[in-house]
């Protein structure tokens, strides 16, 4: 199975979700935090649009974390931001190198799981975001192997070897009802039903 998708935050501005869903979209990551407190002042209004046009919903937090207790700490602020919200789609920590930090590669397995498993222990499917190249040159395969991986790859196909459920194909794509660039995805798994069956995300 194949289904397309699209990951969107407040920069998207405001999203007309019912042009989205005549378009083919059938789910959307909606970014709901990022940091140890911030939040993204769209979240609840994409959610609530994505949703009330049939689009499967899951949550993503950007992380600026430096170490383990870090990522828990922002895990913590995640958790408050998606709490009473109905997600059917993975929860997902997105972890990039970016000019604010300056992460030791060797503690970026670490930072995930800690983050990732403080997601399952509240009861959510976890779910790590990363691109091709960290995932190949930075992350230890064996520690991330009991998560679900959405890997990005801005290429006509993805070559990435390892195991994956979800691919983001660009970061420019063009979807009718929204402004501008917005990323685009791919979903090989149906995390919906995996998610329904396994009495996650306190549905």
């Amino acid at each position: 199975m194949t289904l397309k998708g699209i990951d969107v935050s407040k920069y998207q501005g405001v999203i007309d979700w019912g042009k989205v869903s005549r378009a083919g979209i059938q789910f959307a990551f909606v970014r709901a935090s990022e940091g140890q407190s911030a939040r993204d002042s769209m979240f609840a209004s994409n959610v609530a649009g994505a949703q009330a046009n049939g689009l499967a919903v899951g949550a993503y937090h950007y992380s600026y974390a430096e170490n383990a207790a870090q990522a828990q700490a922002e895990a913590k602020n995640f958790l408050a931001a998606v709490d009473g919200v109905k997600l059917t789609y993975p929860l997902v920590f997105d972890l990039e190198n970016n000019t604010d930090t300056d992460k030791a590669t060797g503690s970026w397995s670490d930072m995930a799981v800690a983050f990732l498993r403080a997601l399952e222990n509240a009861g959510y499917f976890a779910m790590l975001y990363s691109n091709k190249y960290s995932l190949e040159t930075v992350y230890d395969a064996a520690k991330l192997a009991p998560f679900a991986v959405w890997v990005a790859q801005w290429a006509p196909k993805c070559t990435y070897q390892g195991p994956y459920g979800i691919w983001q194909t660009s970061n420019s794509g063009k979807v009718s009802g929204i402004t501008g660039a917005v990323d685009t995805d791919i979903s090989y798994v149906d995390y919906a039903g995996i998610i329904k069956r396994a009495g996650l995300n306190h549905l």
